[in-house]
């Protein structure tokens, strides 16, 4: 039985027709991770359309990362994701809204309720949560230094996060994590930069450790209230 994905493009061909075609070959699983991709004259023959657009088209998806071009061998599949997968069309309107940040922290929050949600609910091993306490303990190092190291702070931040995401086991946890990782670096750090020139590092200090205590309760109406607090806070120090 033939793939479907390979069947003619009876009508006019544009180079998106082609991605949505390989990519979405890749999500039902009919192209796999380390899979070889036909020939460009192959895929052109199949498709029925010029060779110059499904160069293009492959251009494009490795530049998101979704295929990789091995010299004398071909073009494969990627092995696994990066945030280069995120469509540039997010960037686009997070750079024209007025309101983009308070929109990031939204959806920051909701994924990383979710996430610790789903923590909470899994049988965590006492060497995951000291994994997680240790990167803790880090970030509180750097917040307690005389002079905090902005970038040092915001990058045991992240850690901190990435740490929780990886305790899930989910790697679609850990893409979509890395994709929010990247859409909110640069404000995260303006926003570690305000709560430290206001003196209250102690308050971010205090927020982490919290989070670390609910979420090794089972009271997950009180892990909400732990993020809620933290995110409202975020909110109010940018502005």
């Amino acid at each position: 039985m033939g793939k479907r994905y390979l069947s003619p493009i009876n009508t006019k061909s544009m180079v998106q027709i082609v991605i949505d075609r390989i990519s979405g070959a890749i999500i039902d699983g009919e192209l796999r991770p380390g899979d070889k991709i036909p020939t460009e004259p192959e895929l052109s023959a199949m498709f029925n359309v010029g060779r110059n657009t499904v160069r293009e088209a492959i251009r494009i998806l490795v530049a998101y990362g979704v295929l990789e071009i091995r010299r004398a061998e071909g073009t494969f599949v990627c092995d696994g994701f990066s945030p280069q997968i995120i469509n540039p069309a997010i960037y686009q309107i997070i750079l024209q809204k007025e309101n983009s940040y308070d929109e990031l922290i939204d959806l920051r929050k909701i994924i990383e309720n979710g996430v610790m949600q789903l923590l909470m609910e899994k049988k965590v091993s006492q060497e995951t949560w000291n994994k997680i306490g240790c990167k803790c303990d880090l970030l509180v190092k750097e917040l307690e230094k005389e002079t905090p190291d902005i970038a040092k702070v915001a990058d045991a931040d992240i850690d901190f996060h990435e740490e929780i995401a990886k305790a899930t086991n989910n790697s679609l946890v850990l893409v979509v994590h890395d994709v929010i990782v990247q859409l909110t670096r640069e404000s995260r750090y303006h926003t570690i930069e305000r709560v430290i020139a206001k003196g209250d590092k102690q308050y971010l200090i205090y927020t982490h450790k919290n989070l670390v205590e609910k979420l090794q309760g089972d009271d997950i109406n009180a892990l909400y209230a732990a993020i809620n607090d933290s995110y409202f806070y975020w909110k109010d120090i940018y502005r």
